[in-house]
């Protein structure tokens, strides 16, 4: 048996450990009766308006309908993500404040301590000068 010094292809490993984090650039297909129109939502939603745009200047008005009516869907799809990253974002600015807060109140009870201590400290220095 014949050994390869070619390295063996990595099939269909570690597939399912790609991540996918920006919504924004996913990509979609339009399956158009006579075009396949590829692109991000946004980019999909304006082709479809302007083959719409197209199709009523060449009086075509229910080829247009159906073309507005692609062009509404992707816009939709384009509204959600950006909502779900909108609202990404608001949880991540509320858990940064909701942790800076809590800093500053670990700190101020750190400064209230240290005063306690301080205090004490003088206090027993007060106490032994009295004696």
């Amino acid at each position: 048996m014949r050994v390869s010094t070619t390295p063996k292809r990595n099939k269909n490993r570690n597939n399912g450990s790609r991540r996918h984090n920006n919504i924004s650039s996913n990509n979609y297909q339009g399956n158009g009766k006579d075009t396949k129109i590829k692109g991000n939502a946004i980019q999909v939603h304006e082709k479809y308006q302007s083959l719409a745009r197209d199709a009523i200047s060449s009086g075509d008005i229910i080829k247009a309908e159906y073309y507005y009516q692609h062009a509404e869907h992707y816009h939709r799809v384009h509204k959600t993500s950006q909502s779900n990253i909108n609202e990404k974002n608001n949880r991540k600015q509320k858990d940064i404040k909701t942790n800076k807060d809590n800093e500053e109140i670990i700190d101020a009870k750190d400064n209230k301590d240290i005063s306690k201590l301080e205090s004490n400290e003088i206090n027993s220095e007060n106490n032994i000068e009295l004696k």
